[in-house]
């Protein structure tokens, strides 16, 4: 290579370096095995995914999911129901995208926990039992303290302080040189492994419950049975090998006319033969092979009965009438008879009201509306007779939501491992201390020295108090010794 050249070559090499970032010295490539595993266990990459997962759960969220394509339509436009379908924002928590991501993090998790268990099984499996010089220097609280004797003098007391206050220690002999080593707390070490597993499971669980569970309602009325949950879908999945009856129904009042409790008895059927019968209230569910049953709304089915007061405009008579739906009721003579052919919990903002079909002889069959809240709209209507509502008895139904959801232990199991790695790792510290005795001449020289990965005000406090303790303990009558103490 000419000298231009080379030059030339050593100019491009420095620009490079400088606008790239890239150093002039070659680093070790590495494989593609290797590249991948560092990608994976990123932090960035455990972030990114955090958020991008937090993204997509508002939209779950703001968007109804496993709707009927009915209720999309009636809000979204076609365009933008079929972009959200093709997305699979409509459902969501099964989409193909969803599940990788949740995948890819359990994947960043486990790839995280693996290289970095390692590092910490080596630190508890082979601990550091003695330290070299320039460690003592570096460490951080330690104390000294000049004692009279030789260092076998010392070994008891020594290890005897140690394990009134802290833990009974490792002993060895070096070169004359006793060293002691005791350590507390080498749990805590593992608290962050606690909580990724708990994620992992919770995920694990959530999937589960996704994949294999589903939510669903049965609307019965007194004496109805059950056989079919539908889904939020139109879709229908039919109860595992027993049926549901609802034997009664009631529901109380506050004075202000709002719920005060609705309950629902219900009877579980096999065959012909009654397995049990239980009551549900609100937060007080019915659960049976696998299935959670919530009572979670109720509405007006129908009338139970009816009171009417019919009046004869001729003569001014009134007649009060107890009645039901569907049933020809006569008044009293034979001459005038009527039935209640329909009931509208509301029509059109005006209140409860009946469809009555007149049966008055002589003339044709009349079909009308009576509203309870308006009777005065009664005195325009032609006829020989007026009614009035007096009193409704309405029939409800009830409403139950049934759930299923084959990962909720593996949730809940979870969950305690999470509690469990939170309180290793908040409460708790991994704490050493290290002890040595040297021979200085006809003195032994105490070094004492300690750490902790978490906490150190707190472990600082603790050390100033054994080594308080230990000093006490060395220097109190009828030990002939001189102190000399001095703070690192």
């Amino acid at each position: 290579m000419s000298p231009k050249n080379f030059f030339s070559w050593r100019w491009a090499k420095l620009n490079a370096s400088f606008f790239l970032g890239e150093s002039l010295s070659r680093k070790p490539e590495k494989n593609l095995l290797s590249s991948l595993g560092e990608a994976l266990s990123s932090l960035r990459l455990t972030i990114g995914l955090l958020i991008v997962l937090a993204v997509a759960s508002i939209f779950g969220t703001v968007i109804p999911q496993n709707a009927a394509p009915e209720e999309y339509l009636r809000v979204y436009k076609v365009t933008t129901y079929k972009i959200l379908h093709i997305l699979g924002f409509l459902d969501m928590y099964r989409s193909w995208w969803f599940v990788f991501l949740l995948a890819l993090l359990c994947v960043n998790l486990i790839a995280c926990s693996v290289g970095r268990f390692r590092l910490t099984w080596r630190l508890l499996s082979r601990p550091r039992e003695r330290l070299e010089d320039p460690e003592w220097k570096s460490l951080s609280p330690k104390k000294s303290l000049s004692l009279k004797g030789s260092p076998p003098d010392w070994v008891s007391p020594v290890r005897d302080g140690l394990s009134g206050r802290f833990r009974l220690p490792k002993t060895f002999e070096e070169d004359g040189t006793v060293h002691f080593f005791a350590e507390k707390g080498k749990l805590s070490r593992f608290g962050v492994y606690f909580v990724h597993l708990g994620v992992l499971i919770i995920l694990c669980g959530a999937l589960i419950g996704f994949f294999y569970g589903f939510r669903g309602n049965i609307n019965l009325v007194e004496g109805e049975t059950a056989s079919r949950v539908m889904l939020r879908n139109r879709g229908q999945i039919p109860l595992p090998g027993f049926k549901l009856k609802l034997e009664q129904f009631a529901v109380s009042f506050y004075s202000t006319g709002a719920p005060k409790e609705f309950k629902s008895v219900v009877t579980l059927l096999e065959g012909d033969r009654n397995i049990r019968s239980e009551s549900i209230r609100v937060n007080h569910p019915l659960s049976h092979k696998g299935l959670s049953f919530y009572q979670s709304s109720y509405g007006v089915a129908g009338v139970e009965k009816a009171v009417l007061a019919v009046q004869e405009n001729k003569s001014g008579k009134e007649h009060l009438i107890e009645t039901k739906m569907g049933v020809k009721t006569e008044l009293p003579g034979g001459h005038f008879a009527f039935v209640l052919t329909r009931f509208i919990p509301d029509i059109q903002g005006l209140g409860p009201a009946f469809q009555i079909m007149s049966l008055e002889p002589n003339r044709p069959h009349e079909n009308f509306f009576v509203l309870q809240n308006h009777p005065e709209m009664e005195d325009r209507r032609p006829g020989g007779y007026r009614f009035k509502v007096r009193e409704i008895v309405p029939k409800y139904y009830s409403g139950l939501q049934v759930n299923k959801d084959p990962g909720v232990p593996l949730v809940w199991t979870g969950c305690i491992l999470m509690v469990v790695g939170f309180y290793l790792a908040f409460f708790l510290s991994h704490r050493r201390v290290w002890v040595r005795l040297t021979n200085q001449g006809r003195d032994t020289l105490l070094e004492f020295a300690g750490s902790s990965h978490r906490n150190r005000i707190g472990f600082e406090q603790e050390f100033e108090r054994m080594f308080q303790v230990l000093q006490e303990e060395l220097l109190r009558p009828g030990r002939h010794s001189q102190e000399r103490e001095e703070q690192a």
